[in-house]
């Protein structure tokens, strides 16, 4: 009677930290917000300028034609070519720059509007366009309906107004772990592991920076993250309809917020290809309850899902291959996405011959510094170092500040040795030794081969928005450095949009690695976080928030907060409360992860794990066995014991005694879930191992 209250303590513990690890992640952005004042995110003026032309009905102009309002230029000059531009953007106060520390902003009291620091009439100085015009509008749009819709938002000081925007890019960046937690546990992983995949985001410095400040990567992280939430169950075999649908929303909206989504197609289709391949070497079965609404084999094409024993053996011909693959939910995975929003790049071709046009619609002059000697390995050793570096600490406009080299040089080891083997495990099984205690029966090689397959297929198809971004990246910065001999757009921002996959990929790895004490990877990732939050917010006070020639000390804290406070769009008080409540959120998810990491695993469901492992079989599975055949009669085929492995997800009484041992949210029932937090629930509805399936009715 005593043995199930671990089991009791985990239910509520797993979502409470996943809940505090949100918290956490959203306190640190809004202390970020204060941390960087107005003006030092990412060409942050050209953003806000692109809301403000929206609200003074300028629409969307041609590229070359979007000049900057001279309301928003009259206090964002400052730190693009005025007083602040030598220290904030080239290292000035290495040369004597004064910081923000020692500058005496304007009085809170005397800030002014837009509309008083000289509204929307365009500046007209000769400088270069807004370059913002090649983007899609939707995030602007959604500012520009946000402030319209603040009764007298207009009169606030300019600061406060770009704060608004800050907490709309907050928000819209604020549910990644939990994308991060809903993409790992229909990946098949277990809760602890979903719960480090959610954390991950807070070990990422530079990302936390990108997400307080307001741009159009914020809007690309959530739809992609989205995205790929439901590609990751699709991957598992759940090839219905309705989740083409929700796959095709969400790559629509991710084509309506930057260009790196053009390539999302391909990822698409590589993760219904993986699923289709699951399916089928699962012998027809697939991680969802066969309904309506389920893409079954028939006569015409586009069959996939569950087949007859008669369709099955159409298959040994070429033919019979082609026309069971995915064509239907495919199609209208993609069709529906560009439906949705492809549009505009096709517009953009038809006006400008272009999918997307030069912004400036001139080659500007450069201030990026040369890179000599001229030659390939010059730019491919910079590209290299800068695009890990500003990954993991992008602190700066552009350096310094910078996060330290060492702890830049230990997150990327980790994570690429985490990630490869998460690829080279694929899905390869840990085989028990057979009941009689000999040294383990060898499994078929072709089946072996294919669970293996499978599982790094699958990695990889999660790593491929960051391998794209980074190609991209690439093709753009070696053609810029070919004309003008500089390191041009090499910003790891970029790589963001893939960051709830990496996440699911890294925990898949530091599961692997932990193996039976898989439970303490939430509080391996959050420590990582801290360390990393920490000495990003080190280099970053000392370089804007004290004086030259002063170094920090603890003693030195309440001068940095009374000089971040003077810059704040708000009292001072409202910046301590934001700090403190940063702090108590880490320390709280840390305390939650180091309880549930502390707390025993059920004895009940070690035992049914060892049996499980004596029939060959995974814990909440049943063997796999054809439609159609006699289940009492047929032997079962080794399938994985590895939770991330293709397994079909039959609900038996196996099932239920090892899904006792973890918390109800820890029931791949996440689907419901899925549906509250991230607008995917028809995707997520019928969720693995939610329901038996025909074969295990039968």
């Amino acid at each position: 009677m005593d043995a199930p209250k671990p089991t009791r303590r985990r239910v509520r513990r797993g979502p409470l930290l996943l809940l505090l690890i949100t918290a956490a992640h959203l306190a640190m952005l809004l202390s970020y917000a204060f941390v960087y004042p107005t003006w030092a995110g990412y060409d942050e003026a050209q953003h806000v300028d692109m809301v403000y032309g929206l609200q003074h009905g300028d629409g969307w102009p041609a590229p070359g034609r979007k000049m900057i309002a001279s309301g928003v230029a009259a206090t964002s000059d400052d730190f693009d070519r005025g007083r602040y531009a030598d220290m904030f953007q080239s290292g000035g106060k290495r040369r004597g720059a004064e910081p923000f520390a020692e500058i005496d902003p304007t009085p809170r009291g005397e800030r002014r509007s837009f509309d008083e620091l000289g509204g929307p009439i365009p500046v007209d100085d000769g400088r270069l366009s807004n370059q913002m015009v090649q983007h899609p509008p939707m995030i602007y749009a959604a500012g520009a309906l946000l402030l319209d819709a603040l009764p007298g938002s207009d009169g606030w000081s300019y600061d406060q107004q770009v704060f608004v925007l800050r907490l709309l890019n907050i928000l819209v960046v604020g549910p990644l772990p939990v994308l991060g937690f809903l993409a790992a546990r229909r990946f098949g992983l277990g809760e602890p592991a979903a719960l480090a995949a959610a954390a991950l985001p807070l070990a990422i410095p530079g990302f936390t920076r990108v997400g307080a400040t307001f741009n159009n990567d914020g809007i690309l992280m959530l739809t992609t993250g989205a995205l790929t939430v439901v590609l990751a169950g699709v991957m598992r075999g759940d090839l219905r309809r309705r989740t083409a649908v929700w796959a095709g929303l969400w790559f629509g909206l991710a084509l309506l917020s930057k260009a790196f989504a053009l390539t999302t197609p391909v990822i698409i289709v590589a993760a219904y290809l993986v699923g289709w391949w699951r399916v089928r070497r699962a012998g027809g079965t697939s991680d969802v309850r066969p309904g309506s609404d389920v893409q079954v084999a028939s006569d015409g094409p586009g069959g996939g899902g569950v087949r007859t024993g008669r369709e099955r053996s159409r298959l040994g011909s070429c033919w019979g291959l082609v026309r069971s693959l995915p064509w239907v939910p495919g199609a209208l995975a993609v069709g529906l996405g560009l439906a949705v929003g492809g549009w505009w790049w096709v517009r953009n071709y038809v006006l400008y011959d272009a999918v997307q046009p030069n912004g400036w619609a001139t080659n500007p002059p450069r201030r990026e510094p040369l890179l000599l000697p001229d030659s390939f390995f010059t730019w491919f050793w910079y590209f290299v170092r800068t695009m890990i570096s500003r990954f993991w600490g992008g602190l700066g406009m552009f350096e310094p500040p910078q996060l330290s080299p060492i702890a830049i040089v230990l997150a990327t080891v980790v994570v690429v040795g985490l990630s490869v083997v998460a690829v080279v495990g694929g899905g390869q099984r840990r085989l028990a030794p057979p009941e009689g205690g000999g040294a383990g029966a060898r499994p078929d090689d072709a089946v072996g081969r294919g669970v293996r397959l499978w599982g790094a297929a699958s990695v990889v198809v999660l790593l491929l928005p960051v391998a794209f971004a980074y190609l991209s990246v690439g093709q753009r910065s070696w053609g810029d450095y070919k004309v003008y001999t500089r390191g041009i757009a090499v910003q790891g921002r970029y790589l963001y949009l893939g960051l709830v996959g990496l996440g699911v990929v890294v925990a898949l790895g530091l599961s692997r690695v932990l193996r039976a004490r898989e439970r303490f990877g939430p509080l391996v990732v959050l420590i990582g976080a801290v360390l990393m939050q920490g000495a990003a917010l080190l280099a970053v006070c000392s370089y804007y928030w004290l004086p030259r020639q002063v170094s920090f000390t603890p003693a030195r804290i309440p001068d940095v907060v009374s000089a971040i406070g003077r810059w704040a769009p708000f009292p001072t008080g409202v910046t301590i409360a934001t700090f403190v409540l940063a702090a108590v959120s880490l320390v709280a998810a840390l305390f939650a992860a180091a309880t549930i990491g502390s707390l025993q695993p059920d004895r009940t469901a070690a035992s049914v794990t060892v049996a499980a492992s004596r029939t060959g079989t995974t814990p909440g599975t049943v063997p796999v066995q054809p439609v159609g055949s006699q289940p009492a009669a047929v032997q079962p085929e080794p399938v994985p014991t590895e939770i991330d492995s293709p397994q079909p997800a039959t609900a038996t009484a196996t099932a239920e005694a090892t899904a006792a041992s973890e918390s109800e949210a820890d029931s791949p029932r996440a689907g419901a879930a899925e549906a509250a937090s991230s607008g995917v629930a028809s995707a997520e509805a019928a969720s693995p191992q939610a329901a038996p399936t025909e074969a295990g009715r039968r």
